[in-house]
């Protein structure tokens, strides 16, 4: 290795010193450099205390939405659950009890809401609130909050009636459940509410050796008027278990109908660390994957061979960037929101598949949003949270990364891909065999080590070996991660990022330095014709008060120097915000290149974009591209208008105006039917520039195996690309949890869950339920208003999972058919009188399995109620009866038949012994 050059010593000096010093001035600082929103003590929520609990109806202007919603703590200011209320509302609002986090979007203006109790954070758009542990309660199901915070998230007055047990909602918006009055209104009296409290009914989804694949297929065909040719396109998409892992697969079409491109990937997670025996790795991938990347050198990049790693598949805590990668079928559209700054977009997909690289992370907690819209209309959001900090191990930790790829090779190859190439072409080969190994350790609480080897191919010929090393502490407050590095053929380079926050304002800065000729892959946008020397990065994120608006904003610059040929230097700033229930977005990017010998060349851009959910109908976008410098002119402005006329039935218009052709405006028109059996979409294009149009049909359909029956249902898209399964609802006569043939279905079994609303059971007591993604958990719930007899025993109607893409998970769900029965005890005076006993123990014991306690109230009644079916022996307590002396005078035999009628109410009589007498005999001499 070179020696390195005369300028670094301050560079590295600071930062070993840093390493040293970071030890003791962890003791003073957190983890994360930035203070979280909410009070520290928030993650400390502990369960209700089950004493204190309040029943509620619940009314929002005037609409009865439940009459028994249940509340804890104080009657003034109770804890409410969220989730419960969220589905009341019909809220785009999700509540994931087990990562003790809320996530949602708020109103027609799609305000981002969060509230993520391991991270102490609030925030409800831009705006932080405060929590303590008083605010907050958890259960396995369910997250609670204070009327008085909850206020503060949504756009709702709550006012408590304690006398008249009623808490009235007044919504400050429109919420979806206000635009379907005339449903709400047909809900059936007495409909059940699920406690939330229970237990999550949990299912098991071992991998097996093959499962017959789900499918998602995507078929275009239309007609231009170049020729009036026919025109065929289409993707599929299928997955399922292989060899005891998942297998993806992804066949995609030119214009032509020809395949021309194709992507296999076998896949095994565990979230144990179970795999590959002693390394307790967690996920596994062969096929088409990616090789992971190193902090300098080697970025992630994907190719056809083997990885695994060691990291919690959870994991979320890193330093400042990440690389977003996700499916992208055609016609589709995705848009990247970071801390609801929007800060990309695109259309275009290579081998079925987006990528947003390198995008840069604030300090603290960062929630990322991935909003993909269909064709149809629809739009579908996947959010991450992920907490930057100095991305330290605990001490004695290890976590091991390795990737060997034939990169930018897919293990398929079909037909060329056209020049079509995500990232910076020229940094790297095209083709070549790339290995990389990366290697942390948890030093101690304050500090952690990074190593990596990698072995590159090269664009010449031949093969490059990269070595890295470094380290992850804090420097006097801030987050700080040191690297060195060094090539085979003599480059070496070395970068030092700080991470931290004053005040309102978090940023990172990142300085690298670079020596003959050593490429790092991480830096995104330089010019690789020319010789980088030394890179800059500076990211601020902060949040502008406007008048009581909060606004994000989110400013970023870059400047490349490079050896003897001038620089170049990239600031850009982004800013979002709801206004007037619209949330638009606006950025300014200025770019300058000096580039010797070549004149100075400057260039300042801008965008506005602007969405709405009007009235939960009417979806519009807009865009609007401009120009600053050198000339200030209109570049570009589209709008795309998408109207739900029904449940089945939506239209789309679009329009695209260049404003640098005027004559070059383009237009689109769409007819959306939407069926169980997939989407038909029926579109019309025309492109005034070159009088060119195009009539077009698309389905979107998906193939979901019933493993039940043994063959294919078409369905909506889904079963492809993400986890299924075959929900089975039936009588449990013997209670056994295990469905006899003589044992009745259970139809009109409610399922919400995998983007589907309003799902249920059909005659078979069978639903299938598709779009449970890939991700590592999901959950459905289970609404058991429909069902003709309600009076039954269910497991928890919380059902979570882990789905895998293709693979359908089966959930048994039984309903044991019970009873309710009132036994009176009374007691037989001397007098013949009777009269009603309170606080008797009173038991039914069943013929199979253990008794069912009740104690009598004032006037000796006790109440039994969700009985399973069976017969039962009525008894009083073996222990109370003893101590007491009392007797039964009748032992009735109880039969609940679970029928939907009432059992006959039984009274029976007691009886108190009187004590044993017992005679004293005096012994002689005794006194």
């Amino acid at each position: 290795m070179r020696k390195l050059p005369s300028r670094w010593p301050a560079l590295i000096g600071g930062a070993v010193l840093g390493t040293l010093l970071g030890s003791a001035a962890w003791a003073a600082e957190p983890t994360s450099p930035r203070a979280p929103a909410a009070d520290q003590h928030a993650s400390d929520a502990a369960s209700p205390d089950p004493a204190t609990l309040l029943l509620f109806s619940v009314t929002l202007d005037g609409l009865t939405l439940s009459d028994g919603m249940g509340a804890y703590g104080e009657a003034d200011d109770p804890l409410l659950p969220v989730g419960e209320l969220a589905r009341l509302l019909e809220a785009d609002v999700d509540v994931f009890p087990s990562e003790r986090r809320i996530v949602g979007r708020l109103g027609e203006g799609r305000r981002a809401l969060l509230v993520d109790l391991g991270a102490g954070i609030a925030r409800i758009a831009a705006q932080e609130l405060k929590l303590s542990s008083a605010d907050v309660a958890v259960t396995p199901t369910e997250i609670y909050l204070r009327v008085s915070a909850l206020q503060k998230l949504l756009p709702l007055k709550i006012d408590v009636a304690n006398d008249e047990a009623t808490l009235k909602l007044q919504a400050r918006e429109r919420f979806p459940v206000q635009a379907r009055l005339a449903r709400l209104g047909r809900r059936p009296d007495g409909s059940q509410i699920a406690l939330s409290d229970e237990e999550t009914f949990k299912i098991d989804q071992p991998y097996s050796l093959f499962t017959p694949p789900g499918m998602d297929v995507v078929l275009d065909g239309g007609l231009e008027s170049s020729g009036h040719s026919g025109r065929l396109r289409y993707d599929l998409r299928l997955a399922g278990d292989l060899l005891w892992s998942n297998f993806q697969g992804f066949i995609g079409s030119d214009d032509e109908g020809r395949a021309s491109n194709a992507r296999v990937l076998l896949q095994r997670r565990s979230f144990e660390g179970a795999l590959l025996g002693p390394l307790h790795a967690r996920e596994v991938s062969a096929g088409d994957t990616f090789a992971p990347g190193l902090p300098m050198g080697p970025r992630s990049i994907a190719g056809r061979g083997i990885s695994f790693s060691t990291a919690p598949i959870e994991q979320t805590n890193i330093f400042n960037r990440i690389d977003l990668r996700g499916e992208l079928p055609p016609g589709y559209d995705v848009e990247l929101y970071v801390n609801d700054v929007l800060r990309g977009s695109t259309s275009q997909a290579v081998n079925g598949r987006y990528e947003f690289l390198n995008i840069p992370l604030s300090p603290g907690v960062n929630v990322l949003r991935t909003v993909t819209y269909s064709p149809r209309g629809e739009r579908q959001e996947e959010v991450q949270v992920i907490n930057v900090g100095a991305a330290l191990l605990r001490p004695g930790e290890t976590r091991l990364s390795f990737g060997i790829v034939d990169q930018d090779q897919p293990l398929i190859r079909l037909r060329k891909l056209d020049g079509v190439f995500l990232g910076d072409a020229g940094i790297y080969a095209r083709g070549g065999r790339r290995t990389v190994v990366s290697l942390d350790y948890g030093l101690s609480s304050r500090v952690s080590l990074t190593a990596g080897v990698a072995q590159v191919p090269q664009v010449g010929g031949g093969k490059l070996g990269v070595y890295t090393f470094g380290g992850r502490t804090s420097l006097f407050g801030l987050a700080t991660q040191f690297d060195v590095a060094a090539d085979g053929r003599g480059g070496s380079g070395a970068s030092l990022a700080l991470a931290g926050q004053y005040r309102s304002v978090s940023g990172v800065l990142r300085h690298a330095e670079y020596q003959d000729n050593f490429v790092d892959e991480n830096n995104l946008g330089f010019n690789p014709r020319l010789e980088l020397a030394r890179r800059s990065e500076l990211t601020l994120d902060s949040s502008v008060n406007l008048r009581g608006r909060i606004i994000p904003v989110s400013v970023r610059a870059i400047r490349n120097e490079y050896a003897g040929a001038g620089n170049d230097f990239l600031a850009a700033a982004r800013a979002s915000s709801s206004l007037a229930r619209v949330l638009v977005s606006t950025g300014l990017e200025y770019r300058r290149q000096a580039y010797r010998p070549a004149q100075p060349s400057d260039t300042l851009i801008g965008y506005i974009t602007a969405s709405t959910f009007r009235g939960y109908r009417w979806q519009i976008r807009t865009t609007f591209d401009y120009e600053v410098i050198p000339d200030f002119r209109a570049r570009f402005l589209t709008v795309t208008l998408d109207r739900r006329l029904s449940d089945a039935w939506s239209v789309r218009f679009g329009v695209g105006q260049p404003f640098v052709r005027p004559e070059g405006w383009n237009a689109v028109v769409s007819s959306i039917y939407t069926t169980r059996y997939g989407d038909l979409a029926l579109t019309g294009e025309y492109d005034n520039a070159l009088s060119d149009w195009r009539i077009s049909a698309q389905w979107n359909f998906g193939l979901s195996y019933d493993p039940e029956r043994g063959a294919y249902d078409l369905t909506r898209t889904g079963p492809g690309s993400g986890g299924s399964a075959l929900f089975n609802a039936f009588i449990d006569d013997n209670g056994d949890g295990v469905r006899q043939a003589s044992e009745s279905p259970a139809p009109n079994v409610g399922i919400e869950g995998g983007g589907r609303r309003g799902l249920v059971t059909d005659k078979d007591g069978r639903a299938m339920i598709t779009g449970l993604g890939g991700g590592p958990s999901a959950q459905l719930e289970v609404n058991l208003e429909k069902i003709d007899n309600p009076s039954v025993k269910t497991p928890p109607t919380r059902v979570q999972l882990r789905p895998r893409p293709g693979a359908v998970a089966r959930i048994d769900f039984p309903m044991r058919p019970t009873g309710e029965v009132l036994v009176k005890v009374e007691l037989l005076r001397d007098d013949g009188q009777k009269v009603g006993l309170s606080s008797v123990r009173v038991q039914l014991t069943p013929d199979r399995g253990e008794a069912v306690d009740s104690v009598t109230e004032f006037d000796g009644s006790a109440v039994f109620s969700a009985l399973p079916i069976g017969t039962y022996k009525l008894g009083l307590d073996p222990r109370q009866a003893e101590k007491l002396r009392m007797r039964l005078l009748q032992r009735p035999t109880i039969v609940v038949k679970g029928d939907g009628n009432f059992t006959p109410d039984v009274v029976v009589q007691v009886r108190f012994e009187p004590p044993v007498t017992e005679t004293t005999i005096a012994k002689a001499g005794g006194g």
